[in-house]
C-alpha cells in the first residue's frame, strides 16, 4: 500500500449537507418517497425472482443517492437499490441464489457476503479474487445457501470510503426448520460524519490535513481515535438517524426476534429495557442452549452479528439504547420498542448499565472435538505509532503476513493485541471457533464466529478446519485499520486462483 493511501496521511473534504425536510432534489423528490422500509420491501419484490431452474435472483445496482438521514440531515450516500442499508436479501437453507451486480457508479465497486462461507471466487475481493467491477460494468454472484443464519454483504473495493458511504446490506438464510416468530427484524447499527470528511485515504481537492477543520477544532496532529471522535456525529440505525429511528411494534406475548448487525466503525452497547431475552446466536451460528439475561448490556463490534430473542411481557414504551463505547456523549441512539396500545405513551430506557455479556461463560458447556492440530500460527496486532499504521506480525498490507495451510489442517492461530485499539478480526471463507481467552478455556457455550473482537491487551486462540479451498483475506474490520495495513492471508497450498489480474483495474481490497 502506497503511503499516500494510509490513514493518517488521508487527506479530507467538507461538503457539510444539512438541508430542511421537504428541500427538492432533481434525483430524488423526498417529499414523495414515504416509508422507507415500503420501498424497500417493493424493490425487493421486484429484485427476487425464481427463474426456470428454481434459482433466486436478485439484482443490485450500486447507484449514488441524496439520502435523509433525518428531516435535517441529508447526504450523498452510495445505495444497492436506491436504499440504505440496501435491499434485504432473505433466502431459506437450499436455495440456489444469483446475485447480479450493475456498478452504476463512477469508481470501482465490489460485493463481499460477509461470513457466509461462499466459494473463493465468489468472495468478492479484488485482486484477491476478483478484478474490481469497473463503472458501467456488471458482475454475477452464484452460491448455495446451505450455512443458515444472520449475515451482512458490503463492498470490499476501498472499504474505508464505500461501507462509509452505505455500501451494506443484510443477508440471511433462514434454517429448514425455523422457527416462527410474530416479529423478525433486522437492525443494523451504523455512525454518520455530518461533514462527510473523509477517512478512506481519497484525495479530494488536494487539502492536506494541516488545512482541516472539524467545526472550531483543528484536525491536525489528531491521533486516530482522537479524529474518529471529533469526525462521527450521528448515530444511524436502519439508515435513520434520530429522531427519525423507525420503532419496533410488539404485542403483549409475541415471539421476538432481533437480529442485530454492526456495519459501522466503532465497537456498540447495546441494552434492551426492562425485559428479558436471549442471545441466542453468534454471527448467525446458534448458541447452545443460551441463558436468560436481565439488566445486562451486550457489546457488538464492527461487522459482528447477535441474534437477540426478547420475552414481550412487560407492556409499555420502551427504547432501546444504543451508544459507541469510546463516544457516548456524540454516538447514540435510542430505538422505539411499542407494545399495541402505548403509542404516543413517554418512552423509558435504560437508567444505568448493571453488567456487561460475557461470551467465554454464556450458555452451556458442550464437548468440542475440533481434532488434532496440524497448524500453529501467531497473529500479533500491533501499531507503531499509535495509529497511522496498523500491522500483523509487524507486516503491513501489501507486503503482509501469509499464513499456509493445506486442505484438512486444523490450524490454530494465537491473537494478541499489541494496541489501544479495538479490532474486530474477520476470517473469510471459514467459521473458526474460539477455544480461549487469555490463557483461560471458554467455559459457556462452544464460540463459532467469523469475526471477533480483540480488545487492547487481550490475546485469544482460535481453530478453524481447512475445508474451503481459496486464498482468504483475514483481516480487521474496522476499515481504517486494514486500509492502515492490518491484513493477512490465508492461502492453500496448490490452489490457483480463477482469475488473473488486471494491471489496468485500480483493485484496492483493504
Amino acid at each position: 500500500m502506497e503511503k499516500a493511501h494510509r490513514l493518517m496521511a488521508a487527506v479530507f473534504m467538507f461538503t457539510v449537507s444539512l438541508v430542511i425536510a421537504g428541500c427538492s432534489d432533481a434525483s430524488v423528490d423526498h417529499s414523495e418517497m414515504g416509508s422507507d422500509n415500503s420501498q424497500q420491501e417493493e424493490q425487493s419484490q421486484e429484485s427476487e425472482e425464481a427463474n426456470e431452474e428454481g434459482k433466486k435472483v436478485f439484482n443490485l445496482d450500486v447507484t449514488e443517492e441524496h439520502w435523509m438521514f433525518n428531516d435535517e440531515i441529508m447526504s450523498t450516500a452510495w445505495t444497492y437499490n436506491g436504499t440504505l442499508p440496501g435491499e434485504e436479501i432473505r433466502v431459506q437453507e437450499g436455495d440456489e441464489v444469483v446475485v447480479h451486480v450493475t456498478n452504476s457508479l463512477d469508481v470501482p465497486t465490489a460485493l463481499h457476503l460477509h461470513g457466509f462461507p461462499v466459494p473463493n471466487e465468489m468472495d468478492g475481493v479484488p485482486g484477491v479474487t476478483q478484478n474490481a467491477i469497473m463503472p458501467g460494468e456488471e458482475f454475477t454472484y452464484e452460491y448455495q445457501s446451505d450455512v443458515p443464519g444472520t449475515y451482512w454483504y458490503h463492498s470490499h473495493q476501498d472499504g474505508a470510503t464505500q461501507v462509509d458511504k452505505g455500501l451494506y446490506g443484510v443477508f440471511i438464510v433462514e434454517p429448514a426448520n425455523q422457527e416462527s416468530y410474530d416479529v423478525d427484524e433486522v437492525v443494523v447499527i451504523d455512525e454518520f460524519a455530518s461533514s462527510e470528511m473523509d477517512m478512506g485515504g481519497i484525495d479530494h481537492g488536494g487539502m492536506d490535513m494541516g488545512d482541516m477543520e472539524h467545526g472550531d477544532m483543528d484536525m491536525d496532529g489528531m491521533t486516530h481515535a482522537e479524529m474518529m471522535n471529533a469526525m462521527y456525529d450521528t448515530m444511524v440505525v436502519n439508515g435513520k438517524a434520530s429522531p427519525q429511528i423507525e420503532s419496533i411494534d410488539v404485542e403483549e406475548g409475541n415471539k421476538v426476534k432481533l437480529r442485530f448487525v454492526n456495519a459501522g466503525l466503532f465497537t456498540q452497547v447495546v441494552s434492551i429495557p426492562e425485559h428479558s431475552f436471549k442471545i441466542t446466536h453468534y454471527d448467525g451460528q446458534a448458541v447452545n442452549e443460551p441463558d436468560v439475561l436481565n439488566d445486562t448490556a451486550f457489546r457488538i463490534a464492527p461487522a459482528e452479528r447477535y441474534d437477540v430473542e426478547i420475552e414481550m411481557d412487560n407492556p409499555g414504551a420502551w427504547e432501546i439504547q444504543v451508544f459507541a463505547e469510546e463516544n457516548q456523549e456524540r454516538l447514540n441512539a435510542l430505538i422505539p420498542l411499542v407494545y399495541d396500545g402505548y403509542e404516543g405513551e413517554e418512552l423509558q430506557t435504560v437508567e444505568s448499565i448493571s453488567s456487561f455479556f460475557d461470551l467465554t461463560t454464556y450458555g452451556e458447556a458442550e464437548e468440542l472435538n475440533v481434532g488434532e492440530i496440524t497448524k500453529e500460527y501467531d497473529m500479533l496486532l500491533g501499531s507503531d505509532d499509535g495509529g497511522e499504521t496498523f500491522t500483523i506480525n509487524d507486516k503491513q498490507f501489501p507486503d503482509h503476513e501469509i499464513y499456509e495451510v493445506e486442505e484438512g489442517d486444523v490450524v490454530k492461530v494465537t491473537i494478541a493485541n499489541d494496541t489501544d485499539f479495538d479490532h474486530p478480526m474477520h476470517l473469510h471463507g471459514e467459521f473458526f471457533n474460539v477455544i480461549s481467552k487469555d490463557g483461560n478455556p471458554i467455559q459457556g457455550s462452544p464460540v463459532l464466529k467469523d469475526t471477533l473482537n480483540v480488545r487492547p491487551g487481550e490475546t485469544y486462540e482460535i481453530v478453524f478446519e481447512a475445508k474451503n479451498p481459496g486464498n482468504w483475506m483475514f483481516h480487521c474490520h474496522e476499515f481504517h485499520h486494514a486500509n492502515g495495513g492490518m491484513v493477512a492471508e490465508v492461502r492453500y497450498k496448490g490452489f490457483e486462483p480463477t482469475f488473473t489480474p488486471d494491471p489496468n483495474v485500480p483493485n484496492k481490497p483493504e
